[in-house]
């Protein structure tokens, strides 16, 4: 389990990390609630700590991540399949201070497995891919629910920027952009790839237990 989630996160009852049950026929957004700040603040203080040259895109793509899980990157199961192995191949070690896992949800359910460290414990990339797919297939695209869940973070802006270097006004703006265009999966930023290298699948944990 990822350092942050041992040292004490709370788990908590709200459907962060889980099938979306109920959450597609959601209208309307309810703006910045307790319940938003508690799902979400957690995973962007994990990564903020952790990622410090962390940027506006960057940030908007683990909160992405949280909300969407990776259907978006499995319109092919093949093609996911030939990704991951030319990924492997091409691996080297655990970069310094790599965790196997790191959370996209405040209940440690949903992370980003690291490939690196997955595979210098003697994983298999089958895993992997069976945990990747299993997880989209879990969270399937739903552009209704994606867009309250996004509305809701966009509108804790002010909050959730706390600790980062990005201003709640950067980060309002950012989202307000992706919002016209459908809230659509991005990129790293260049500074974030060059920095950190990520290579990682977006799965729930358990399906790799």
């Amino acid at each position: 389990m990822c350092a942050g989630l041992a040292a004490g996160w709370a788990v908590i009852p709200a459907t962060a990390g889980r099938a979306p049950d109920g959450a597609t026929g959601r209208a309307v957004s309810p703006g910045c609630t307790e319940e938003t700040l508690s799902r979400f603040s957690p995973v962007v203080s994990w990564h903020a700590a952790r990622y410090p040259d962390l940027e506006v895109e960057d940030l908007y793509k683990l909160l992405h991540q949280a909300v969407a899980g990776p259907a978006h990157a499995i319109e092919d199961p093949d093609m996911a399949l030939q990704w991951l192995e030319r990924e492997w191949a091409e691996l080297e070690g655990p970069l310094e201070g790599e965790e196997v896992f790191e959370p996209l949800s405040a209940d440690g359910r949903l992370v980003r497995v690291n490939l690196r460290p997955w595979r210098a414990a003697g994983h298999s990339p089958e895993a992997v891919l069976s945990a990747f797919v299993r997880t989209a297939e879990t969270l399937p695209p739903d552009s209704a629910r994606i867009r309250v869940e996004l509305d809701a973070i966009s509108a804790c802006s002010d909050r959730i920027s706390g600790g980062l270097r990005l201003s709640a006004t950067e980060l309002q703006s950012f989202f307000s952009d992706r919002e016209r265009d459908g809230y659509p999966a991005i990129h790293h930023s260049e500074k974030y790839t060059q920095a950190y290298q990520p290579a990682y699948r977006v799965v729930f944990r358990s399906y790799l237990d």
